[in-house]
């Protein structure tokens, strides 16, 4: 099975909803029913509902607006690629960035989200919660991204044990290079970003030098 998010900030988008493709009869039955309110896809007993679901159903409207964008989604993925690779070479001259190594293997990324590494300790040890400030201020739109899935609370409750049957208990887990990057280095960027003109990639690195050039300051 495979999935597909159309959230509003996916690449290809309809504000919410998603798509799962399998060629198991059962698991698209169960799945079916669970998106369609529970209900029995052979409908052997009218308006019967063996299972517990939602109404998840996409409208053709949604549908719609997805269809049109599949015209141009190859497009935009060029497009993406290409700032990605002149935006990664920018970056790679600023000591304080570290960019996402390339794979040779991946000839093609959608680029959902543009990623790179910020060493606070090259920069005079800036927190990386001002310099994501200060590249806000200059209109760069950046974020820390996520938190270690560990550390949510959900995790670390003894619901979720029960709910699970796991035996873990996440509040001792701690690793190292997970936590370093969420809390001190991570730094991404989303992918519309990526479709806009070369210019506005040098605008991105321009900034990040100009935080460098003015680090005292910001301190």
């Amino acid at each position: 099975a495979g999935s597909f998010s159309f959230q509003a900030s996916k690449n290809l988008n309809s504000g919410e909803g998603g798509f799962i493709s399998t060629n198991d009869k059962e698991l698209f039955e169960m799945s079916w029913g669970i998106h369609h309110c529970g209900r029995d896809y052979s409908g052997t007993v009218w308006y019967g509902h063996p299972l517990v679901g939602t109404n998840a159903r996409m409208t053709e409207w949604q549908a719609v607006i997805l269809n049109a964008q599949l015209d141009r989604m190859d497009q935009q993925i060029d497009k993406r690629m290409e700032n990605a690779k002149y935006l990664t070479s920018r970056l790679n001259e600023i000591g304080c960035i570290k960019t996402v190594p390339e794979d040779d293997r991946i000839t093609r990324n959608s680029y959902h989200l543009y990623l790179f590494r910020y060493m606070e300790e090259q920069l005079k040890g800036l927190p990386r919660e001002k310099f994501l400030k200060a590249l806000g201020a200059e209109g760069i739109p950046v974020s820390p991204g996520y938190t270690c899935l560990y550390k949510m609370p959900l995790f670390q409750t003894e619901q979720m044990k029960k709910m699970t049957g796991s035996k873990i208990d996440y509040t001792k887990v701690y690793l190292d290079v997970a936590e370093k990057v969420t809390e001190h280095q991570g730094v991404w960027t989303t992918q519309n970003v990526l479709l806009g003109e070369k210019e506005d990639m040098d605008d991105f690195a321009n900034a990040i030098i100009k935080v460098v050039e003015n680090v005292d300051e910001i301190l």
